[in-house]
């Protein structure tokens, strides 16, 4: 009996060591790209996205909100972060006019706008040789323009992103995200 409960031990030790070190090679590499969300960055907005699908025919197939969704720190492709992109977008109504309400007694400055994009374009993003028929379950807004002044060309910086249910596309839907961004006011 003791022979046994040595041998049961030594096995579930060296298993816990052969997972442990499994683990550590697993992470072993850097990763590549790192995430650039910051929760203290996200305090004074609120990010809404509602998503329509329609056919080809223009029959709505589907419509989902998401109350999920938040401010990507903009980073040029090295790294080096844009101050400012997010506040120049609102103040220069680069994406839409923005308007100012209120709610329960909190003022916020609003931009809405709507990003439309046709399944072709999403599903050949995703995998550019599979099938014509896909599933799409978070979006993300990118704002484009020329930052020579800081040593770049033209870029796309992902902006806003948000999680959405997941959602069944096919070729010839049309997918649109109205986005709708709140920042308090001082």
């Amino acid at each position: 009996m003791k022979k046994f409960v040595g041998a049961m031990l030594s096995v579930i030790v060296l298993t816990l060591i052969a997972s442990s070190v499994q683990a550590v090679i697993a992470d072993d590499k850097p990763r590549l790209k790192t995430s650039n969300f910051d929760p203290d960055f996200n305090v004074g907005y609120e990010v809404y996205v509602q998503t329509t699908i329609r056919d080809a025919q223009g029959q709505l197939l589907s419509v989902s909100e998401s109350t999920n969704g938040w401010i990507i720190i903009p980073t040029l492709p090295d790294g080096v972060q844009i101050s400012g992109l997010v506040d120049y977008v609102f103040d220069s109504n680069f994406l839409s006019k923005k308007e100012v309400i209120v709610i329960d007694s909190v003022k916020y400055e609003k931009i809405q706008f709507l990003d439309e994009k046709y399944t072709a374009e999403i599903l050949y993003s995703i995998c550019p040789s599979c099938a014509k028929v896909g599933m799409t379950s978070g979006i993300m807004h990118k704002v484009c323009g020329n930052f020579e002044a800081m040593g770049y060309g033209h870029h796309c910086i992902p902006l806003f992103k948000a999680n959405t249910p997941q959602m069944h596309i096919t070729e010839g839907n049309t997918v649109a995200h109205q986005w709708t961004i709140l920042r308090v006011m001082n």
